[in-house]
């Protein structure tokens, strides 16, 4: 048996630019800010194709400590409707590795975008729960730096 979770937002975006925000590596810093107290983005690597991969390491800023790493693989990039990879997470407060797979679907919805992260696969429901309740942290963040981009573009114009 698997748990699966499954959360939905509705950005006040078109889906290009959410989408391209959440791969954007010029903003991945400010992504992954205020996630967790003392926590930063430490490294991100991101190869946007099937079979491509994707590398996040998350971590204390002072280095004092260990870090999250999320690996993933591309198995499906169809900008700016849909993005599915296989992940492993590292989580170093458990000092073990989870695996998943992750679909986020874009759909346009009268000028806005809802955003569906579909993660599956999780092997217990202590570690779907964990997920689920740090989702809306990065939905905030996402939304954030969504808003900052369209601000920076209309002021630009």
């Amino acid at each position: 048996m698997t748990y699966d979770l499954r959360i939905e937002r509705l950005f006040d975006a078109p889906p290009e630019l959410v989408f391209d925000t959440l791969v954007e590596p010029s903003v991945q810093g400010e992504l992954f800010s205020g996630l967790v107290d003392g926590w930063s983005l430490q490294r991100f690597e991101i190869d946007l194709r099937v079979g491509g991969t994707w590398r996040i390491v998350f971590g204390p800023t002072d280095g004092a400590g260990p870090s999250d790493t999320i690996e993933s693989v591309f198995t499906e990039v169809d900008r700016p409707r849909r993005l599915s990879y296989d992940s492993t997470m590292y989580v170093s407060e458990w000092q073990r590795t989870v695996r998943f797979t992750e679909t986020i679907s874009f759909t346009e919805q009268d000028g806005k975008t809802l955003v569906l992260i579909e993660e599956t696969g999780f092997e217990s429901e202590v570690d779907r729960d964990s997920f689920m309740n740090g989702t809306p942290s990065f939905f905030d963040a996402l939304q954030r730096v969504v808003a900052s981009r369209i601000a920076g573009t209309l002021g630009a114009g």
